[in-house]
């Protein structure tokens, strides 16, 4: 998010509240979290471009799916992306038993019908507050009495606007046709996803807009979250039976193998998790490994999201904001701020895109709770930059981690990485 320490204390406690609502889910049950992308939100990478005023057709800002384990949609719910200024207002709804509806809300062959609504309403006139605003109101009202925040939006209820218009329904998209996927596919494995980004602040525009060599960046938007839970009973029997071997050469006859299998994906029938990132600081919890991030592979196969060894994460002010703030992205990774020229020749990138490259290919979050800086550039920091970038957290089944960034462990002591920081991976993991 890019609207000042407002919007950044809005969308840091959204993003909270996304993970708590996960956590509580879970027990009952590019945005670097497990599971969310634009894919599963019906967009295209660039749909919230910042230089995009309107909203693409299909995409949403808050998605709920149920997915099977053969990719196809059984039933989605959401709100439509918005246009800049405006608040939610419309949503589609789309169920198909044989796996044919779309993150999009229609109805793809098959069986299956589609159907999309419109309040036509905008209560809130323009200068006032979004609707994120509205509904942190009170903290943002604290923080400034505090002196921890500035003085908070305009929120006057009696100026709002009226309905002009009555809602309206689409017609139903019913099919009936071919192409009929595996009705019970859903018994086979299966992902019941949330996910939502800051499009739901008034329409807000923060994605890399493929100038200052930023086309290769795009990803979605830079805040939001996503919680989720997901059953693979065949994968998960056959990891299951595997078990007892590892455990057994690990144990016994002076022989060691790794536990990493099994730490990394401690209850193989099913998972869940809840994460969310917010200006550059990312939160997740979850029960199996996740890939929260791909880079260009620059930095290897695979690197641990809160392990900051070998990681670049850009200049202070480089995110995908505004075309300004891309073009604080044309440096030189590990250059100490030497700029790059954007040639536009592929083989040589450069600003966010270089920052990308240099990053592993899967960057990933374990078992367990982790706290750490976002790994896209397109994430812009909201605390200082002393803070800069957020010391990561971890504990879980892979081990613990503890620093790095701006909290270093001083040079010999005991246990600590190339990066400064406490880690202790006894299952490596």
């Amino acid at each position: 998010m890019r609207a000042g320490k407002r919007a950044a204390i809005a969308t840091t406690a959204m993003a909270v509240g996304v993970l708590v609502v996960g956590l509580w889910a879970a027990v009952a049950a590019a945005v670097s979290t497990g599971q969310y992308s634009p894919a599963n939100q019906g967009c295209p990478e660039t749909a919230d471009a910042n230089t995009t005023q309107g909203a693409t057709p299909g995409c949403h800002n808050a998605q709920l799916l149920i997915r099977d384990g053969d990719g196809g949609t059984e039933a989605e719910a959401g709100t439509l992306q918005d246009p800049q200024g405006q608040n939610v207002h419309s949503g589609t709804l789309a169920l198909s038993p044989t796996g044919n509806a779309t993150p999009q809300g229609t109805a793809d062959g098959g069986t299956g019908v589609g159907g999309s609504f419109d309040t036509n309403y905008q209560p809130v006139p323009a200068g006032q507050c979004g609707l994120e605003d509205i509904v942190l109101y009170g903290l943002e009202d604290l923080l400034y009495l505090l002196q921890q925040g500035p003085q908070p939006c305009t929120l006057d209820p009696a100026a709002w606007n009226v309905p002009n218009q009555a809602p309206s329904v689409g017609a139903p998209q019913v099919s009936t046709g071919g192409g009929a996927g595996d009705p019970t596919a859903l018994a086979q494995g299966g992902l019941a996803y949330f996910g939502a980004d800051d499009n739901l602040d008034s329409g807000e525009h923060d994605g890399v807009d493929g100038q200052y060599g930023s086309g290769g960046a795009a990803n979605g938007p830079s805040d939001g979250g996503s919680l989720f839970v997901a059953w693979q009973p065949v994968a998960g029997a056959q990891a299951l039976a595997g078990w007892p071997a590892v455990l057994l050469m690990t144990t016994g006859g002076g022989q060691t193998t790794s536990l990493a299998p099994i730490a990394a994906d401690p209850v193989p029938l099913a998972g869940a998790g809840a994460g969310a990132c917010a200006d550059g600081i990312c939160v997740g919890v979850y029960s199996a490994r996740q890939t929260v991030y791909q880079g260009g592979g620059g930095g290897g196969a695979q690197r641990d999201v809160y392990d900051y060894q070998g990681k670049d994460f850009g200049p202070y002010d480089c995110n995908s904001g505004s075309p300004a703030n891309e073009q604080a992205c044309t440096t030189e990774p590990g250059s100490n701020g030497t700029t790059a020229a954007c040639t536009g020749d592929p083989s040589q990138p450069c600003g966010m895109d270089a920052y990308r490259q240099q990053e592993a290919s899967n960057v990933t979050a374990e078992p367990g709770v982790q706290v750490y800086e976002d790994p896209d550039p397109q994430g812009s920091p909201a605390l200082p930059p002393q803070l800069y970038p957020l010391p990561a957290a971890y504990a879980g089944t892979c081990g613990v981690t503890a620093g790095g960034g701006a909290l270093q462990a001083p040079s010999g002591t005991p246990d600590t990485n190339g990066a400064g920081q406490l880690s202790v991976a006894p299952t490596g993991c």
